[in-house]
Formats: structure tokens, sequence, C-alpha cells
């Protein structure tokens, strides 16, 4: 996604306004950039923790690395804390203490209707091939 975002940002034009708020025209739409608060009036950061374009153009203007600016979610060392904590083994089935109230609850299947007609197939598509589609070349 840092790679599509670098392309999209080629075109568009930077003013700044203070040391940390910018203005960014992209095809005659004006969106603002905040580095401090990491806030984009594209809201795209607040949404994925990824620079948006718009952001990335201001980064490389200021000659910063993307990566300081993702969310903490995307880190390594973030990753590696998931698998941090043990996950234990249940005993055997016959070993369980299941309270009363929780064991005469009965669990039904949802109520879904599987739609007439044979499934469609849908396959992911690579980023390379989503990268053709929307119009953006890489070198």
């Amino acid at each position: 996604m840092l790679l599509l975002n670098e392309s999209k940002s080629g075109h568009m034009t930077v003013v700044p306004s203070t040391d940390y708020i910018y203005s960014v025209s992209d095809e005659g739409k004006s969106y603002i950039v905040c580095l401090e608060k990491k806030t984009y009036s594209c809201n795209r950061f607040q949404v994925d923790g990824i620079p948006c374009a718009h952001a990335w153009r201001v980064l490389n203007k200021k000659h910063m690395l993307p990566d300081e600016y993702c969310s903490d979610f995307y880190k390594p060392e973030t990753i590696l804390k998931t698998y941090e904590v043990p996950v234990y083994p249940l005993p055997d089935k016959s070993e369980w203490n299941i309270p009363e109230h929780i064991d005469i609850e009965v669990v039904l299947p949802p109520k879904y209707k599987r739609p007439p007609g044979r499934p469609k197939k849908q396959r992911e598509k690579s980023f390379s091939e989503f990268s053709k589609k929307e119009g953006y070349q890489f070198l």
C-alpha cells in the first residue's frame, strides 16, 4: 500500500501552513495533513493506519520516512508481541468444568439461506493485478 500511495502522490503539490500542518492539492481538491496528530482530511490514515498519498507527498517533500508514520500494528515488534502470550492446551473434555447456565444453552446454526445457482468463483488478486486495474504503473 505504501508503494501504491507513493505512485499516487507524484502529481500533488504541497503548501506548508506550519511545521506540521500542510495543504496538499490533488486534482483540484485540497486536503489538510497534520503530521503532529497523524490526521489527514481524507481520513485514510484514521481508517487503515498507513499514510495516505497526501501524507506521503508531504513526508517525501520533508525527506522523512513514511515508516515512522505507520500504525504500530504494522511494525514487526508488535506482530511478535502477538505471539508472546502462551496458548495452553485444553484438558480432556471429560475434565472440563462448565457452569450449568452455559451448559444448558442451546446454540443454533445461523439462519442463512444459500442463494440459488452455482457459487461465483472469487480468487484473490495479486498486488500487481490490483495496481494495473487502477491504472498505476511501477518502475
